[in-house]
């Protein structure tokens, strides 16, 4: 290998892959680094914490066709990082959408030590040699730098979910995006992922022109460019927030697939800060589609059995479909007393705990008939205060601070004068 520290990053769900090349490579020349990452989704961002890589080792978890559309995505941006499948089975996907990941060598796993170390050293070879043909004068650790410098940062994902209907997903959405886009002055695009019955645009009363299936449908004629034309399917509410909405004709939701979501989401952030994807109360590979490109899943539950019990069903069939705890935030909405059930009784069903109890307010009915988010139209509101506390964290340090002061109630003001 070059004298330049070779650095891994390992793709994969669990860390058993990435272990395997630590130790490997342990006594390999140049002390490698090796990066585990467990989620497709994080790739860009540890990349753009971290530095460069020289070699992104894909493991099993991502030998599907979403998979490898993102990988195929990443290696468009970084493509002075080499690419290395390592699966262990036969991927569930086309030969050619294995060929369009760009992937220079693949590991048939289970493998021993010396294959690992025999295809990490020939992808390190090849990236470093890439990196020393572009014709820059910069020295080689800015050359291979240059990929991410020049890359536009994707933006962050949110998806909201719940069991069950009638939890407030859409409320619970597009309040979201108005607090991102106000308190941090950056744009925000609300997704409308229910498909056949979305909400969004009645929500925020708004009559788009386009949706989500008309972008869709422009893909299938100029593929190349759909990312540079996204936005001309994109709203914009008064509020500033951006909503790409549902079909207006339920029969259109069929024709819409998890890669064309995948696709949809990924041409969204690369234009958009924020996506937030508003989901339909079911777990389908539509909405599981949304949920591997997401940062943070929120789930909603109301104060009544059926949707609590959906909500532990639901949870649990994401963790068998092994989708870290740590993304998912549980939201508590609509909690009255006297309903027969109490909200500790609730809360005890869930040890990981919820991030906001919200109570059922007036106020949210009448900011869904103005068509404006209860935070914006009631920002004093107790369910608006709520909320507030509930989002402060996804805001950076510096606008905490403006956020907290405008959920504070004015104080009320004395008379100008004095009785004597």
């Amino acid at each position: 290998m070059a004298d330049t520290t070779p650095r891994i990053l390992v793709l994969d769900s669990t860390v058993d892959l990435a272990e395997q090349v630590r130790s490997a490579l342990a006594t390999a020349a140049g002390e490698p680094e090796v990066v585990a990452c467990g989620r497709v989704s994080s790739v860009a961002q540890i990349l753009d914490d971290e530095g460069p890589f020289h070699v992104l080792l894909a493991g099993s978890s991502v030998a599907n066709p979403q998979g490898l559309r993102r990988l195929e995505l990443i290696r468009q941006a970084y493509p002075l990082m080499g690419l290395v499948l390592a699966f262990d089975d036969t991927p569930d996907a086309s030969l050619r959408e294995v060929i369009r990941t760009g992937a220079i060598d693949l590991l048939e796993l289970p493998a021993d030590d010396e294959e690992v170390v025999a295809v990490i050293e020939r992808a390190v070879d090849m990236a470093m040699a890439t990196v020393s043909a572009v014709p820059m004068p910069a020295p080689v650790v800015q050359v291979v730098h240059q990929p991410l410098a020049e890359a536009a940062p994707l933006g962050r994902v949110f998806t909201v979910a719940s069991a069950t209907g009638g939890c407030g997903k859409t409320f619970y959405a597009t309040n979201l995006g108005y607090f991102l886009s106000h308190f941090t002055g950056k744009r925000v695009c609300i997704v409308d992922l229910d498909l056949q019955f979305g909400e969004v645009s009645t929500a925020m009363r708004m009559r788009p022109r386009f949706t989500i299936f008309d972008a869709l449908e422009r893909e299938e004629e100029d593929h190349d460019d759909f990312g540079g034309h996204i936005e001309e399917y994109i709203e914009t509410h008064p509020t500033g927030v951006h909503v790409l909405a549902a079909p207006k004709d339920p029969v259109e939701a069929d024709r819409i697939t998890p890669p064309d979501v995948a696709r949809v989401v990924e041409a969204v952030r690369r234009r958009f800060d924020y996506v937030i994807v508003d989901t339909p109360a079911q777990l389908s590979d539509i909405v599981m589609a949304a949920m591997d490109l997401s940062e943070q899943l929120f789930v909603l539950t109301t104060l009544d059995l059926p949707s609590v019990r959906n909500m532990s069903v639901f949870l649990s069939t994401l963790e068998r479909l092994k989708v870290p705890t740590e993304s998912i935030r549980l939201l508590l909405n609509k909690a009255e007393t006297d309903v027969g059930i109490d909200i500790d009784q609730v809360e005890k069903l869930f040890p990981q705990g919820f991030l906001a109890v919200f109570p059922y307010a007036k106020e949210v009915s009448r900011s869904i008939n103005l068509g404006t988010p209860v935070m914006a139209a009631s920002p004093t509101a107790e369910v608006s205060r709520k909320m507030n506390a509930a989002m402060l964290d996804l805001l950076p340090v510096d606008r905490r601070e403006a956020a907290l002061q405008a959920a504070v109630p004015l104080k009320k003001k004395r008379g100008l004068f004095r009785r004597g």
